[in-house]
């Protein structure tokens, strides 16, 4: 494997005080499947902001295969995370304006501005991998808690980011489901050589994670 991410003294206030995070320094190999563990409050979620580009460092330096993407301004930061980030979040988020197949588009149009056929069918691909294509016109609004969130992978799977980033991706869904959710994101893992960096308070989850990064007070331990 070859280092995609890397962060170097990071650090984060919000007040130029109190800092959320304190000298973050992290290696991430393209192709791992990273777990985030660590209690309420600790970090957790801004370190996945700050990776991802929705948020910025108070100081230090984070280098997306090789290049330093820690000073890109607000357009040039959008422009990085709609190429090379996915994000899953623990709500699925899908507009109800739209149906299936429509909301796994949304970054695509996003992107490129257009609605090609390609990408319909790159959509159409990822849906039949997940068994679900013969959902891809139904109401978005009208499926099952688990078939939302696994359109809401497909999402952030339809520009083929480099790196995903979930934050309790299944917080709201029962054992059963949850852990077919963790399977479609380990079998995404290895079919895409895809990089996860995954937020998780279930340490079933966490145990099963080639790494497990826990982070205290804004420390990783």
């Amino acid at each position: 494997m070859s280092e995609i991410l890397k962060l170097v003294g990071v650090f984060k206030s919000y007040d130029g005080k109190n800092n959320v995070l304190k000298n973050i320094d992290l290696n991430i190999e393209k192709g791992e499947f990273i777990g985030i563990i660590g209690q309420s409050g600790s970090g957790k979620s801004t370190l996945l902001n700050i990776i991802g580009a929705l948020d910025i460092p108070s100081k230090g330096d984070i280098y997306f295969n090789g290049e330093n993407i820690s000073h890109y301004n607000s357009e040039k930061r959008a422009q990085f995370r709609n190429k090379n980030i996915g994000f899953i979040f623990q709500f699925h988020f899908l507009l109800p304006q739209f149906n299936v197949i429509e909301n796994i588009l949304i970054p695509n149009w996003i992107d490129s501005g257009n609605d090609s056929h390609d990408k319909k069918e790159d959509a159409l691909d990822i849906l039949r991998d997940m068994k679900l294509e013969d959902i891809a016109d139904r109401d978005s609004q009208n499926i099952s808690g688990g078939q939302q969130q696994r359109v809401a992978i497909a999402r952030a799977l339809i520009n083929k980011p480099a790196i995903v980033l979930a934050d309790e991706p299944t917080g709201n869904l029962d054992s059963k489901t949850s852990s077919q959710i963790y399977n479609l994101l380990r079998d995404i893992n290895k079919k895409y050589k895809t990089t996860f960096l995954i937020v998780t308070h279930n340490p079933e989850i966490a145990a099963l994670c080639d790494r497990v990064v826990e982070i205290s007070d804004g420390v990783i331990k």
